[in-house]
């Protein structure tokens, strides 16, 4: 209805990287990951796009930056954006973190993840969407998917 304002967050670690450290780029499985995100995203209505200021976060936001014509603002402090983030009305937001920050992110609003800790190191496949609704109340609500080809 019109009297409802609603906010989407999607939040995913980085895709396959090409080495387990340092500020490395994404692999070629990693490349495709961050196409198949932008296909994902394709019809969302991306408004901004947010990344870390490591290679593979930039390479895995890339695409859908450039679909939507959004230059990728970075970040530092994910738990802050996050509740910055939830407070935004009509916003169609894309994040790229990391397996250590991106459950933190979610947790830092008050969601609970369906796993304890930090995404598994070879786990790329998750795709985090708050939900933001703005009726009598602030309602924020989380919804875990998985996109692209499943981790091994």
């Amino acid at each position: 209805s019109s009297c409802t304002n609603t906010s989407i967050i999607y939040v995913v670690r980085h895709g396959e990287k090409v080495s387990p450290s340092g500020d490395v780029a994404l692999s070629g499985d990693g490349l495709q990951r961050a196409e198949t995100l932008k296909d994902t995203l394709m019809n969302k209505k991306i408004t901004a796009v947010y990344s870390t200021n490591f290679k593979r976060t930039r390479q895995t936001a890339g695409p859908t930056a450039t679909h939507f014509g959004k230059t990728i603002i970075p970040y530092s402090n994910g738990d802050s954006l996050m509740q910055v983030l939830v407070n935004r009305k009509n916003a169609r937001t894309l994040i790229t973190g990391h397996s250590n920050t991106v459950p933190n992110m979610l947790r830092a609003v008050g969601l609970q993840t369906s796993f304890a800790g930090n995404i598994p190191d070879n786990q790329y496949d998750n795709l985090f969407i708050v939900t933001i609704t703005w009726k009598k109340t602030k309602t924020v609500s989380l919804k875990e998917m998985k996109y692209g080809m499943l981790s091994q």
